[in-house]
């Protein structure tokens, strides 16, 4: 693409933007369709972030993205790539079934459909059905009240909002655990409920209550997964942005953001080249950005107290696998989470002590055969995983992806004599892949303290610096970092002194 260079064609821009993934793309495309000029400077060979894919031989693998929801006609997503004028380059492809999850000794599979999700658990555990159809319409009642939350609340609109979102402020500081335990005392009951925390990288004793609510709801009004992969949204996004005449430079680090008078005026690249701006937005590391980017002297020392105390989520370990089984034929679905307890916690001391849990695996290729040669598949094991396990990974990882494939070996007989193709990407692997601290797979940790507007700001202490992506809000997620792009982008002109963009979808972030 033209606009995929080395070099910066000018020495200053309206905005740049340090980092690639979508969130950062997000925001490009948006301000170059507004008008201004923008220059998006990403450290790796391509765009996308985590959803930069990879190709291993006839095979294409996303290294970390399974999901996508909201991809129907008149969604936001798909209206957004078509304002661009790419609609025709990422076509999201319906699933058919939500998830299926298998256990040593009980299975389940569920549908899209709050109330058919419902049902479906409530025929499995017919003791239980009136408590699950209170808490899951909870659960939908809560995700409605927080999208109808104002993004800036004052101090004098928290009464007014309290009065207005009771539920909502009943369970705000709420773990997942906490309210599972309120309504039921079957230990099989609370964990099938919560099975989709690996989703989150947090287990229900520590995940955010309202966080784990509306990542449900959400995915239950359907998911789609991008035909080829998540790179094609990234490339759209991408192609967006170029047609609009932004810019991208590939291979070149950001090294400092430049302060003068109290504000951020531009970066400096690795090599020494400066390049303006009237705005810069991070889409990188949060730390990062203002320990190593800004530096703590440009900031509020309580700014930098709070962001020392905020603790990065989990990050991954994740197993490509390549199989010529019929995945399909014997009961594969898009996604199939396989806990080996029925104690997420029990889980969760797996993961600390450096063994696979919060084990879900994806088969890319039911939506996208092409990732594949004709007769194979793509099976894609993400586990949740801790950075320092208290010893090397390297050592691990042989003994680590045993454990993988025999777990799923129950799900699928003959995985491990039927692989074409077999790689394992460790935490150190997603560090250096996406420079996050500690190789964090969804920014900070899904914790009630640091979630929703508890999360890092898109507007910074630093006049003219804003963050997009999962590290701001509204957080974790491919959807949500699409989103926090076009929050930012709309806070970006703002900060300019111009206009916002009046986009004509109902879920597009308002222009004042």
């Amino acid at each position: 693409m033209n606009g995929q260079v080395e070099q910066p064609r000018e020495a200053a821009y309206d905005v740049v933007i340090i980092g690639g993934g979508i969130g950062g793309l997000s925001a490009g495309a948006c301000l170059a369709r507004a008008g201004r000029t923008v220059l998006v400077v990403e450290s790796g060979t391509g765009v996308g972030g985590y959803a930069h894919a990879f190709k291993r031989g006839p095979y294409t693998f996303d290294p970390a993205m399974s999901v996508f929801p909201q991809g129907h006609d008149h969604a936001l997503p798909v209206a957004l790539l078509d304002w661009l004028g790419v609609g025709d380059r990422c076509r999201f492809v319906p699933l058919e079934s939500n998830y299926k999850a298998v256990y040593p000794d009980y299975t389940i599979e569920t549908p899209f459909g709050l109330d058919e999700f419902t049902e479906v658990h409530c025929a499995h555990f017919p003791k239980h059905a009136a408590k699950l159809r209170e808490f899951f319409t909870l659960c939908h009642r809560l995700h409605k009240e927080a999208h109808e939350l104002p993004p800036q609340l004052g101090l004098a609109g928290l009464d007014d909002a309290a009065r207005r979102f009771p539920v909502l402020f009943r369970y705000i500081k709420a773990t997942a655990g906490q309210v599972l335990d309120e309504y039921f005392d079957d230990p099989l009951v609370k964990s099938v409920a919560s099975v989709s925390w690996p989703y989150l990288g947090t287990p229900p004793s520590r995940l955010d209550m309202v966080t784990f609510s509306t990542i449900l709801s959400v995915y239950l009004e359907g998911c789609f997964y991008p035909e080829g992969g998540f790179q094609s949204l990234a490339d759209a996004l991408h192609a967006g942005m170029e047609k609009a005449g932004g810019e991208l430079v590939l291979g070149r680090s950001a090294t400092r953001i430049l302060v003068e008078n109290g504000k951020a005026c531009g970066v400096e690249l690795d090599g020494g080249d400066v390049v303006r701006a009237g705005v810069v937005i991070s889409n990188a590391d949060a730390t990062a950005t203002f320990t190593e980017l800004v530096g703590a002297e440009h900031l509020p020392s309580g700014f930098m107290t709070r962001l020392r105390r905020m603790r990065p989520s989990p990050s991954a370990v994740i197993v490509f696998i390549a199989t010529s089984l019929d995945l399909p034929a014997m009961g594969a679905v898009h996604e199939v989470f396989r806990p080996l307890h029925v104690d997420h916690d029990e889980t969760y001391k797996d993961v600390l002590d450096g063994r696979p849990g919060g084990m879900y695996a994806t088969v890319p290729t039911i939506a996208s055969p092409s990732m594949a040669p004709e007769g194979e598949h793509t099976l894609v094991v993400h586990c949740t995983a801790q950075y320092d396990i208290g010893r090397d990974w390297k050592p691990e990882v042989k003994a680590y992806t045993d454990q993988v494939l025999d777990a799923y070996e129950l799900v699928f007989p003959g995985l491990k004599d039927s692989i074409t193709y077999l790689e394992t990407a460790t935490p150190k692997a997603l560090e250096r892949h996406s420079r996050n601290r500690q190789g964090a797979a969804y920014g900070w940790e899904n914790t009630p303290n640091q979630t929703g507007g508890k999360r890092s700001p898109h507007v910074t202490p630093l006049d003219r610096l804003l963050l997009s992506g999962h590290w701001t809000q509204p957080g974790t997620g491919s959807l949500r970092a699409l989103v926090s792009g076009m929050h930012t982008a709309q806070l970006t002109l703002r900060q300019l002194g111009l206009p916002g963009i009046a986009f004509d979808h109902p879920d597009f972030p308002p222009a004042g």
